[in-house]
């Protein structure tokens, strides 16, 4: 039987951290190990963790220093974990399926399958409400990764927390090289090509949304250089020939679309003209292509006529776009 690490990377997160180990060890899949990667913390998660320390498939590691956000990822991944196939928690989140990872190991060992993911709930901590986007609620059990990767723009998602995937292979593509926000779907994005992939249509976890996560900060520097997040799977992709240049060239362009609208469109969500124009200076340089493609999509028209509408916008991104948590978000900036 294969062995799964769940890594979990915390910081300061000793009020969450307990939810989040529970959840893992509450998985009843028997070759487990549920590894808790400790970022130096300063609060008292040490004490926290000293009620869990004696479960034979708990390991907790507490880094001499801070390595940075990604640095502890890696540090989790690839030093501390020691399964065949691997899922990462951070510590404020939890998983709600106490079956999921048996399901999800069942169906990668009889389809051959290089990853399952699933879906996932958001938790808003500042009126405790649970929203269930429905993003890939269309989608069948079993893709294939080219056709997901290639489809990707249309909205699709890899909530990370679900994703339970071949922990060598991961290390073989570069997990966790990129410093970027969205480090994640930058793996991710290059573990799919051309690979067997498989979806679980259930909810099994929740990501907590706190106001202190690092995607709802609204940093230029992090916003712009995650474009990364598109172009390294894009230049993965060319070198293993994965498909035709102007394939791939299309797929770029889709994805940076998808990409700068939706920062554009928060930018204004937030009426922050500053930032607003820094981007599309941003972006007129980096691709005046999809800069013109962004400016002539009738559908970015018509948002950026409402998006002061706060009634208008929620019911867009809740009952057509279906991303509820989109506008959600910015309960936090306001």
């Amino acid at each position: 039987m294969k062995k799964v690490s769940i890594a979990i990377t915390a910081y300061n997160q000793a009020q969450y951290i307990g939810q989040a180990v529970e959840s893992a060890l509450a998985q009843d899949y028997p070759n487990l190990e549920v590894v808790v990667s400790d970022n130096h913390s300063t609060d008292p998660i040490q004490d926290v963790m000293a009620a869990y320390t004696s479960d034979p498939r708990l390991k907790y590691i507490r880094n001499e220093t801070n390595l940075g956000m990604i640095g502890n990822f890696r540090k989790a991944l690839y030093e501390y974990s020691t399964g065949d196939y691997a899922l990462h928690l951070d510590g404020d989140d939890y998983l709600t399926d106490p079956g999921y990872i048996s399901r999800a190991m069942d169906l990668i060992e009889r389809k051959g399958l290089t990853m399952v993911f699933a879906r996932s709930k958001s938790l808003y901590e500042k009126d405790n409400t649970i929203i269930e986007d429905k993003v890939n609620s269309d989608l069948p059990e079993m893709i294939d990764g080219n056709w997901l990767f290639l489809n990707f723009y249309k909205g699709y998602s890899l909530p990370t927390l679900t994703v339970v995937h071949d922990r060598p292979y991961a290390m073989e593509v570069g997990f966790f090289e990129k410093s970027i926000r969205s480090t994640d779907w930058e793996g991710l994005l290059k573990l799919i090509i051309g690979k067997k992939i498989g979806f679980v249509n259930q909810f099994v976890g929740v990501w907590r949304r706190h106001g202190m996560n690092d995607t709802l900060v609204q940093d230029l520097d992090k916003i712009l250089s995650n474009v990364e997040y598109i172009d390294s799977p894009y230049r993965f992709a060319l070198s293993r020939n994965s498909f035709s240049r102007d394939v791939l060239d299309l797929w770029r362009r889709r994805m940076l679309k998808r990409y700068f609208v939706q920062v554009l469109l928060r930018a204004m969500i937030a009426k922050n003209s500053v930032q607003e124009q820094c981007i599309v200076d941003f972006l007129v340089k980096y691709d005046r292509v999809v800069y013109g493609d962004i400016r002539r999509d009738p559908r970015f028209i018509v948002m950026k006529a409402i998006i002061h509408n706060r009634k208008l916008t929620y019911f867009v991104f809740k009952h057509i776009l279906k991303q509820e948590t989109f506008i959600k978000d910015f309960e936090y900036l306001s």
